[in-house]
């Protein structure tokens, strides 16, 4: 809910709003009623939505239907996006990103525009994930993230030599920032806006973060970690890495996935820092909070994870670019290294 004043060239400016439910189907199983004896995640700050997801990644987002044979989305909890409560997104393959499916939706040029990302895991895990948002105008967004498997997952067998495993794929994230250009050649999904339409009233499409995940998990002491780096924020209207008004291009800070319990469920939720190794963070930020991480595992041999991850910043500590307010929803769905669809760059020097 924080005032966000930013200086980027043709954004439209965004902000906080998040809260509701999650989910992904028509009556989804929770992930956390598969209790096998360990406690799911979630607290009294940050509980779990009745689908299982952390409130502080479900955010607006009370369900989300993904079909990846059908390319369709239909998304239901968030407000403002289309007429009908459980609205139908458009398919827009011109701004798929690393195998994530985008959709889009808007009622009439002065609504507000929301885009969404979605994706199944390759092996056949029936694991998937998406996110969702509608930057602005009127200085809040509506958005967030959802995850979820089919059926139960077994954890990779443990022993000497397996049990420590890696994923590794595309991230994308969507960002409280929002675009619009009308001049020749625009690349955005905006419905055209009445001549002299007031600016206050011209809604944008929200920045993309487009960036590359890997993640640790060890089953034999069930814990979880990650990376999500070269993290460079694009401007839908053009389809380039974004710039400042000083024209200096948004490369955004590395960010880390604090190590964190993997429950018996397949479900994890973690913290997320500013990564200290990045050459564009000068100060100590171990630490320091910025935002959630979770997920879920799901197949055999846990053999895919799907989750989100909410940043309350992301543009590094002192407002490297003199963004404020800025927060971001992303999701990940990866399969793991040694599989038959694994990423062959990510996985190349890991022993899965």
């Amino acid at each position: 809910m924080n005032r966000f004043v930013a200086s980027l060239v043709l954004p439209a400016f965004l902000l906080a709003c998040g809260s509701g439910s999650n989910p992904f189907e028509a009556d989804p199983q929770p992930p956390a009623e598969e209790d096998t004896g360990g406690d799911p995640p979630g607290d009294e700050e940050n509980p779990l939505t009745d689908a299982g997801i952390p409130s502080s990644l479900a955010r607006d987002l009370a369900r989300l239907e993904f079909d990846p044979a059908t390319q369709t989305l239909t998304v239901e909890g968030v407000s403002l996006d289309e007429v009908p409560f459980i609205a139908t997104y458009r398919r827009r393959p011109a701004f798929d990103r690393g195998g994530y499916q985008a959709f889009t939706a808007q009622d009439d040029p002065l609504d507000r525009h929301n885009t969404a990302f979605a994706r199944e895991a390759a092996n056949g895990s029936d694991t998937r994930a998406g996110v969702t948002i509608s930057p602005n105008p009127r200085n809040r967004y509506f958005g967030g993230g959802y995850y979820e498997r089919d059926g139960e997952f077994t954890p990779p067998v443990v022993s000497p030599s397996s049990g420590l495993v890696s994923y590794s794929g595309s991230y994308v994230g969507l960002v409280n920032i929002g675009f619009r250009d009308d001049g020749p050649g625009s690349l955005d999904d905006l419905a055209p806006v009445p001549a002299g339409t007031a600016n206050e009233l011209r809604p944008g499409q929200a920045g993309i973060v487009d960036a590359s995940i890997f993640i640790n998990a060890d089953f034999a002491d069930n814990v979880v970690e990650g990376n999500i780096y070269n993290r460079r924020l694009i401007n839908p209207s053009t389809g380039l890495i974004a710039q400042t008004s000083g024209g200096r291009p948004l490369i955004l800070p590395s960010i880390v996935l604090i190590g964190t319990p993997i429950n018996d469920d397949g479900t994890f939720i973690g913290e997320v820092e500013y990564d200290q190794t990045d050459a564009l963070i000068t100060t100590s930020v171990i630490g320091i909070d910025i935002g959630d991480y979770g997920g879920i595992f799901g197949g055999t041999d846990a053999s895919a994870v799907a989750g989100n991850v909410y940043l309350e910043q992301f543009d590094g500590p002192g407002d490297i670019y003199g963004l404020s307010g800025e927060e971001e929803v992303g999701v990940f769905v990866l399969d793991q290294c040694g599989q038959p669809v694994e990423d062959t760059v990510g996985c190349a020097s890991t022993n899965p």
